[in-house]
């Protein structure tokens, strides 16, 4: 029976982060991975695959919704051709857990799979700001979890932690919580994460949220690549500006820039951003994700000429 994983967690939660962590730690097991992007343009998928790992990229949509016939062909695929012992799946940060649990309860792959883990990558910077926006959205992921992790909890205080562990439980009072800083983990301690026995769902009971904001198209994304190049400061200043309203709402980015001296990879949540710089060659590319994203200020601020601005239901 092979195993399924799925990670979930809004935009920019640190679910690739968690991913890398878990190939990291089941390398010398028979793993995929099934990639869910948001935009046209895959970025972590790449990030994964330059660690040697099996990748299968979904993208231009949410496998829950719009992408969801792309989602069973390539799942029925990879159980054929590729028979692995476990199928780890990240979403993208607007899907909706509980209508990606009702497609693996499919009688056909119910024959074949089990699932073994939910987990819900929950954000210890943003989340209670987050909730306040997008909370039913949240609901759905967090109550049909069956655990639950806090990400970048080493960045935030003590009342800031029990204030969050409040919320969580008030919808989630029996999935284990992961509060732990990631960095003091262990491959044992990553591997303890999965290794859960088989799940027993009843569908009737799984929290189902209204709210879908990507099928209702209530997200913009951006999507470009360039050949431009960039030194360090010229990548932090474009981040920075990222949060400026000129260029709309900033949810998410990621992707890739080519340097003067090196390449770089980046991300960006709500204003916070990291650069990581490295000498494995890359093109540019990158992608955004946001609301009222302003295409022609942000052509402008990547020095391109092309791209464009996506809306969910036009894939």
């Amino acid at each position: 029976m092979i195993k399924v994983d799925v990670i979930s967690g809004f935009l920019g939660a640190g679910k690739t982060t968690l991913i890398k962590k878990l190939l990291k730690a089941y390398e010398n097991d028979k793993v995929v991975l099934i990639e869910n992007e948001f935009g046209e343009i895959g970025i972590d998928g790449d990030l994964v695959e330059r660690d040697g790992f099996e990748v299968f990229e979904i993208s231009s949509g949410c496998i829950c919704c719009i992408m969801k016939k792309d989602f069973v062909k390539v799942f029925e695929r990879i159980i054929k051709d590729f028979q692995p012992e476990r199928i780890i799946i990240e979403p993208t940060g607007i899907s909706i857990l509980s209508e990606i649990i009702e497609v693996l309860q499919k009688p056909e792959f119910k024959a074949q799979c089990s699932i073994n883990t939910l987990i819900t990558i929950v954000d210890s910077v943003h989340y209670l700001s987050q909730r306040e926006v997008f909370g039913e959205f949240f609901e759905d992921q967090i109550t049909n979890a069956s655990a639950l992790m806090l990400s970048k909890s080493q960045f935030v205080n003590a009342e800031t932690i029990d204030e969050i562990t409040a919320s969580l439980r008030a919808l989630n009072a029996d999935a284990p919580l992961v509060t732990a800083n990631w960095e003091l983990l262990s491959h044992e301690d990553i591997k303890g994460l999965l290794s859960g026995v088989e799940l027993v769902l009843d569908s009737k009971s799984l929290f189902r949220t209204e709210y879908k904001p990507c099928s209702d198209n209530q997200f913009d994304t951006f999507a470009i690549e360039t050949s431009v190049k960039f030194t360090r400061k010229e990548v932090e200043a474009v981040l920075t500006r990222l949060s400026d309203p000129l260029y709309g709402h900033v949810l998410r980015g990621k992707g890739f820039l080519v340097g003067t001296d090196y390449y770089y990879d980046f991300s960006y949540t709500n204003g916070s951003y990291m650069i990581n710089q490295s000498n494995i060659k890359s093109s540019g590319k990158l992608c955004l994700i946001g609301r009222s994203l302003r295409e022609t200020e942000l052509k402008q601020l990547f020095k391109v000429k092309a791209g464009g601005i996506f809306k969910w239901l036009k894939f």
